[in-house]
């Protein structure tokens, strides 16, 4: 590949971030939008271009300069086809990316699921710097995972490794329980120990307890219980409210409890946390202790250090290392 500038597109649910760098990862030029809604792929990709050449503009580049772009989605991508599969979010289930892609950009191109590359980023310049074999979950509305053994990616038989969300922490699966979220669309894990899951939590436990609109952890959320979410009941226990950190005991628990059976499968190096949850201190402390109860493997547990840059930053590692398609050159 011949020296240029690189690109990294993180495509969430409701957000997209791209980032322009250099090949050592030093941001250019960057961009935060909502993510296109588009019916038809082709005018998906058609418009995220359209943003592409707006932020080399900003910088008096343009697509001829770029050596590689690397996209991060919220779905499965089969890394040797660029199908990708399983992606609710965005209506391009079992599309080939490639081909949607060609008409605008011909040159190095790497495509992977947005935790694969947010595991990426952290790996490259983040907390997982210098560790050989890590796992990156991100806990937010949901339950992301990655695994990377041997300093790559660990992918599996189709390309889902690191599901997190599905594994089983509770002690009768067969049932769903009344605090949690639909388990068979969302998975077990997941409908405990999300953010989602402790908004859920939180407001039967708030519900059940009689409180009002002057209990502290309501009045966080506007006086309404129906809007108290996780991060309303993260930031009280972090301040040491006895009841915020009576909630936050059954979620930490299956939390460990969950990272536990992955440190025993796997031993890692370390676990790396991402997702609005890194930023409570006393979250990250209260999951390495109850971690201990399960497992005498010692592992580090660290917060994610890049933020919302990771997935960008991730996706340009991989085109620098993996880089899935190479033609003759941006046009």
């Amino acid at each position: 590949m011949t020296e240029g500038l690189m690109i990294g597109i993180d495509i969430g649910g409701t957000k997209t971030l791209m980032l322009v760098t250099d090949r050592n990862g030093m941001i250019q030029a960057q961009q935060k939008k909502p993510t296109i809604q588009a019916e038809q792929p082709s005018a998906f990709f058609a418009l995220l271009f359209e943003q592409v050449h707006q932020l080399l503009a900003t910088i008096d580049r343009t697509i001829i300069d770029v050596e590689g772009i690397g996209i991060g989605l919220p779905g499965a991508v089969n890394i040797e086809t660029g199908v990708i599969t399983h992606i609710p979010a965005l209506p391009l289930d079992g599309v080939s990316l490639i081909e949607q892609i060609q008409p605008f950009y011909s040159g190095a191109l790497y495509l992977d699921n947005d935790v694969n590359v947010a595991a990426l980023g952290e790996h490259w310049q983040g907390a997982g710097s210098g560790k050989k074999h890590l796992i990156m979950l991100t806990v937010g509305t949901g339950i992301g995972g990655a695994v990377i053994l041997n300093d790559t990616l660990f992918r599996g038989a189709n390309y889902t490794a690191g599901e997190v969300s599905y594994l089983v922490v509770d002690h009768q699966p067969e049932q769903v329980s009344s605090v949690t979220v639909n388990s068979q669309e969302f998975g077990r894990f997941e409908s405990h120990a999300s953010g989602t899951g402790i908004g859920v939590y939180a407001r039967q436990w708030l519900t059940e307890h009689r409180a009002d609109h002057t209990h502290p952890i309501v009045e966080q959320a506007g006086g309404q219980i129906e809007q108290v979410n996780a991060v309303d009941v993260l930031r009280l226990a972090e301040a040491g409210n006895p009841d915020a950190q009576q909630i936050m005991t059954v979620p930490i628990d299956y939390m460990a409890a969950g990272i536990a059976s992955m440190i025993a499968l796997l031993n890692p190096e370390c676990v790396v946390i991402g997702g609005g949850v890194a930023d409570s201190a006393y979250y990250i402390e209260q999951l390495h202790q109850r971690i201990r109860y399960f497992t005498p493997i010692q592992t580090q547990l660290v917060p994610a250090i890049l933020g919302n840059t990771a997935g960008a930053l991730g996706a340009v590692y991989g085109v620098l290392q993996h880089p899935l398609a190479i033609y003759k050159h941006s046009r």
